[in-house]
């Protein structure tokens, strides 16, 4: 009985061929600009989901240099300036366009320019106004891990008859592991329609980090890059940041999309983006920011 059932359901399989359409490549424009910083955009091409992703083809199919493209930013009083292709340890894969001259003012409109293959890509971004919290401390609500693991709470005032789109980022500098780049909490961008003109809390833990350059640590390394907790003897950068309402949208479907984009029981949502055209994709984000540092004393921490 098994072998006839076997060869039954042998017998109703059949071969699909399925057939995809080319792929067509797009621009991915990630460019930002802070309050006392010049601008920073990298340019890349989009690839095929199953594509191998390595230095190799970061460099030569992903990245676009300085010779493929240029890049130009001008505010609203009249400043401008075209970035410059370079190496810079605050891009997350090391080369991006950069600026000099142009810094980051609160309450200014920006503007950028990208000139590719023939073509020319427009976005305009807004920083706002930066702002205080009312206190800041590492919130150990865990019973059984109170001593070793922590988030950080903050607590701050919305200001009332106001819009306002909120991001916070961190980083973690310790014996055993340093952040580069900052990393974003969950959710990445949120706004205040819940609590407008209300005091509130807000717990910064570290999350949405990439582990596209993570190959090269070892396991112990990777471990502690994937923690979303902070711990003894962490010292704790985080960047509190007003944004304007398209960034907060980008941040908002980018962080959804990173998050539940390999789930198939949820729908995907693409990032939504302030670049006009099919074969775009990215954002250009200004970012009111301010910085805080926590420091968690711990002698016997290893």
């Amino acid at each position: 009985m098994g072998l006839v059932m076997a060869l039954s359901l042998t017998a109703c399989q059949q071969e699909i061929e399925l057939d995809l359409p080319d792929y067509q490549s797009k621009l991915m424009i990630e460019g930002t600009i802070e309050n006392g910083s010049p601008a920073m955009v990298m340019l890349s091409k989009s690839i095929p989901f199953f594509s191998e992703i390595n230095i190799e083809t970061l460099m030569s199919d992903v990245l676009v240099n300085g010779t493929q493209a240029r890049v130009f930013v001008t505010s609203e009083t009249g400043e401008s300036e075209e970035l410059v292709w370079m190496i810079s340890p605050e891009a997350p894969y090391f080369v991006a366009f950069m600026g000099r001259n142009v810094i980051g003012k609160e309450n200014t409109h920006y503007t950028l320019r990208v000139e590719y293959e023939g073509k020319t890509y427009t976005a305009e971004t807004y920083i706002p106004k930066t702002f205080d919290l009312d206190s800041i401390g590492f919130s150990q609500t865990m019973d059984l891990m109170a001593d070793t693991m922590a988030s950080v709470r903050v607590l701050m005032t919305d200001p009332a008859d106001e819009e306002n789109y909120y991001a916070f980022f961190c980083k973690v500098s310790c014996p055993k592991m340093q952040d580069r780049l900052w990393v974003c909490g969950l959710p990445v961008s949120f706004d205040d329609k819940t609590f407008n003109g209300m005091q509130f809390n807000y717990e910064v833990s570290r999350s949405g980090y990439s582990m596209l350059l993570s190959g090269m640590l070892s396991e112990e390394d990777q471990q502690n890059f994937r923690r979303m907790t902070f711990r003894p003897g962490d010292t704790v950068y985080v960047k509190h940041t007003q944004v304007d309402y398209h960034t907060y949208k980008y941040l908002s479907s980018a962080g959804a999309e990173a998050a539940y984009g390999s789930n198939p029981f949820v729908a995907s949502t693409p990032a939504v983006s302030n670049f006009d055209g099919d074969d775009v994709l990215g954002h250009w984000s200004g970012f009111a920011a301010k910085i805080d540092t926590l420091v968690w004393w711990y002698e016997d921490y290893q």
